[in-house]
């Protein structure tokens, strides 16, 4: 009953599994719930004591006994609006720090080389292109660009990055794959490979990072080079290529 969406609040399976016992039955002493829940009794104290905490769960002392029952359930939004408030804070906070945070660069010339997958993977990449861009005043290219690919995977986020795009004003230009369809964007220009350039992979670009994006039936990859030197040589091959094709 609603078990997963009520994870993404961020209460563990054993604190739902409590809170739905107390709705589903009203109020408990803390060894009826550990037997219907199937604890032992001081892991459920643990749990009743977070959810008092986080206050979804309330008791009263009847007799001598303590009866725990659940909040009302909009306590969970009220819940969720705490956490929200405490991650914007966080967030500010560690943004404040990032500058320490950073490694110490010994060799600024190394290549860094690192590796994403998954949706999660383009999303982070995709974020990163938008910073780095901004960051570098550079514009963002492609070779073999595979935006359906792209959005499959991405789905909304990818179209809000576009939007994102955009907005900034961060131009771009995409030399396509000759069988993927163009999706038209604003601050972007198209031309389209011939069939016979057709690459494997889907290089991308964007401020001093080359990314090679690999589409394995719906397993994705990406191999980042952090590096201005390496970034530099492929802007070079891509503005003569955009200048063979017409």
């Amino acid at each position: 009953m609603h078990e997963e969406l009520l994870l993404k609040t961020g209460l563990s399976l054993r604190e739902i599994n409590v809170y739905l016992t107390l709705l589903q039955n009203g109020e408990l002493m803390a060894s009826e719930i550990a037997k219907k829940t199937g604890m032992i009794r001081t892991n459920a104290y643990d749990v009743l004591a977070s959810l008092i905490k986080k206050g979804i769960v309330a008791y009263a002392i009847k007799n001598g006994k303590k009866f725990f029952h659940a909040a009302e359930p909009e306590k969970l939004v009220d819940y969720i609006n705490t956490q929200e408030k405490d991650l914007e804070e966080t967030k500010e906070q560690i943004a404040a720090i990032l500058p320490q945070l950073r490694p110490i660069e010994t060799d600024v010339k190394k290549p860094v080389i690192e590796i994403y997958e998954g949706k999660e993977g383009m999303k982070t990449l995709l974020a990163m292109s938008i910073r780095e861009s901004l960051k570098t005043g550079k514009e963002i290219i492609g070779i073999s660009v595979q935006q359906q690919k792209c959005r499959d995977l991405a789905g909304p986020y990818h179209v809000r990055w576009y939007d994102e795009r955009g907005r900034r004003k961060i131009k771009s230009r995409y030399l396509m794959s000759a069988e993927e369809p163009i999706i038209p964007v604003k601050y972007t220009q198209f031309k389209v490979l011939p069939e016979e350039a057709k690459n494997p992979n889907e290089i991308f670009i964007f401020g001093d990072v080359t990314s090679h994006f690999i589409f394995v039936g719906d397993v994705f990859s990406a191999v980042i080079i952090k590096s201005k030197e390496v970034t530099d040589r492929y802007r070079a091959y891509f503005d003569f290529l955009w200048k063979l094709i017409k």
